[in-house]
């Protein structure tokens, strides 16, 4: 009866003891702020299954309402990572000073689907309306520019008109009121789209088949300064990628994906597929990119040489960990 008592008074006087070292190290957690239009498969996989933690770091992912505050906020340090357009780095590297880079690849493709109001029947009847992007001189706004220039339908010449309205979500919200008339809407929009009664017109694959998918990009100054986050942050989510497209995880990884981000267990399959297959930069793709800006005379602030606005170093160690 005397060692029950015991033992009861020792777990006793250690549980305050246990919890406190357990507080200390959730504490001792680097939080890493990701800024996300949307959350990747392999993110939800990778702090799921703990992998940010075993490297030390604990993920605050933040939605963004458009690109302008999502690039400042990189610019200025309010965020450390964001998941993000090859083109918004193009267009935000030296804009306001800080030097920003492409470190990996989240998708390998992308799918771009223009979406327009019922009552427009073809192209010609988008002469003349306003058309809703996230910013006008940047990213998607750019890719459907040059879908609209294979229809005949310029903005130099005043053809359209283009208002920057945010996000996807907003975008297809100021299409539902009726005060624009077409926008590209990606996934799982594209669903919602077509539910509200919004009409799929083309996509970008015609003319740009290319188009890369979406990158992680950070400010150079702050991955300088904390290589060792930014590496393991990697490191975690390629552990996430590989778990996500491993056959066997499929169903539990879509499951998984469709509880996280409350998606439809379609929309989770689509997030877990365009996943991109190793995370590596594609090059070619991003060049493609900034043949676009290029072409509508948007040259980057850093000019036009594309080395200077991506980073293969923190892929690489994070690989080779």
């Amino acid at each position: 009866m005397k060692m029950r008592i015991s033992r009861l008074v020792v777990v006793t006087l250690l549980s305050p003891l246990l919890a406190a070292s357990a507080s200390a190290q959730q504490k001792e957690l680097q939080q890493v702020k990701l800024n996300v239009f949307r959350v990747d498969a392999a993110t939800v996989g990778a702090r799921s299954r703990g992998l940010f933690a075993a490297q030390g770091i604990e993920v605050a992912m933040i939605p963004t309402p458009d690109s302008t505050q999502q690039m400042r906020g990189i610019s200025k340090g309010t965020f450390d990572i964001a998941s993000t357009a090859f083109d918004n780095v193009l267009a935000w590297s030296g804009r306001e000073g800080a030097e920003i880079a492409a470190v990996a690849q989240t998708t390998d493709k992308i799918e771009l689907p223009v979406f327009v109001r019922p009552e427009i029947r073809n192209w010609n009847d988008l002469r003349g309306k306003k058309l809703a992007v996230d910013a006008v001189d940047t990213a998607f706004a750019l890719v459907l520019r040059r879908i609209l220039l294979a229809h005949g339908l310029d903005l130099k010449r005043g053809d359209y008109e283009l208002v920057a309205v945010g996000a996807t979500g907003r975008r297809l919200e100021s299409m539902t009121r009726g005060e624009t008339f077409a926008g590209i809407l990606t996934p799982p929009f594209d669903a919602k789209a077509a539910a509200a009664g919004m009409v799929r017109m083309g996509d970008h694959l015609g003319v740009l088949p290319n188009y890369p998918g979406g990158v992680f990009a950070v400010n150079r100054a702050w991955a300088k300064s904390h290589r060792d986050v930014l590496i393991g942050f990697l490191h975690a989510w390629l552990g996430g990628i590989r778990w996500a497209k491993d056959p066997a995880n499929r169903e539990a990884a879509i499951k998984l994906v469709a509880t996280d981000l409350k998606l439809s267990p379609k929309a989770a399959g689509a997030s877990v597929e365009e996943l991109s297959a190793t995370g590596s930069l594609n090059l070619p793709g991003l060049e493609s990119v900034l043949s676009l800006r290029t072409q509508f005379g948007l040259t980057p602030p850093m000019g036009t040489g594309l080395a200077v606005y991506y980073d293969v170093d923190y892929y690489r160690a994070a690989k080779g960990k």
